[in-house]
């Protein structure tokens, strides 16, 4: 798989961001095409303002194939929510409207239809290894690791990739996803987590030098901005950018 190329920005003289925000699709782009392979239809149930089903709609608009998205039902569809309409995918709308109920449902159809269904995050192995190779590119071109590794934890998946593609640096990971399911998993020793002021659906209002996303990675640049190590050499993870 030809993966598209990798975007740096160093924005003060200690802070690199990479800017998959400048991906149609975001990060999750780069790894898509290696879970799909063979699938005539991909089943996903998320979030409302989630970038995956963005990604996924993306991949889906390119290939040909089926994109089916499970949401809880809303009064008006987010601005991502049409973006992946404009993308072809089919929108299904849950009520009640329980994360647990649309992967419920999400499931139910995937088996129904003979169609691969992808849990929340995208977090599977076959994942992993394609991820963390890009991100080795970007520890390459760095020189080695810098003091500090920042991004989002929603499944987990970003921090525990950046914890073996840099040994050496710390990987400050924000947890905007449920405890519950940080806690039920195992990060590399370099990991340090830090608990997020926000819930998953509730944008901050907090500002970012780049496109960001208000529900996920500027969430985790607030943090790192106020908790960074002063001195330190810094890069920050932009998975995508704003609604």
């Amino acid at each position: 798989m030809q993966q598209p190329p990798v975007r740096l920005q160093k924005v003060d003289k200690n802070t690199t961001v990479v800017r998959d925000d400048l991906l149609e699709g975001g990060s999750k782009i780069r790894f898509l095409p290696c879970l799909v392979a063979g699938a005539d239809e991909v089943v996903f149930g998320g979030p409302f303002c989630g970038g995956a089903p963005v990604a996924l709609s993306v991949l889906g608009r390119r290939s040909g194939r089926r994109v089916s998205l499970f949401y809880a039902r809303r009064a008006v569809l987010s601005p991502r929510q049409e973006r992946c309409r404009a993308n072809g995918a089919v929108l299904h709308e849950v009520y009640p409207g329980y994360m647990t109920c649309v992967q419920a449902k999400a499931r139910a159809y995937a088996a129904q239809a003979g169609a691969l269904f992808l849990p929340l995050g995208f977090d599977v192995p076959a994942a992993e290894d394609p991820f963390v190779a890009v991100m080795r590119r970007v520890r390459r071109r760095l020189g080695g690791d810098p003091d500090e590794v920042w991004c989002c934890a929603g499944s987990g998946m970003l921090a525990r990739c950046l914890s073996r593609a840099f040994p050496d640096s710390v990987i400050h990971a924000v947890a905007v996803g449920l405890a519950s399911r940080h806690e039920a998993q195992e990060f590399g020793r370099n990991v340090v987590m830090h608990k997020c002021a926000y819930k998953f659906e509730q944008k901050t209002n907090a500002l970012a030098p780049f496109p960001s996303c208000g529900h996920y990675d500027r969430k985790a640049w607030e943090v790192m901005e106020r908790e960074r190590g002063r001195g330190k050499s810094v890069l920050f993870w932009n998975v995508t950018g704003d609604d």
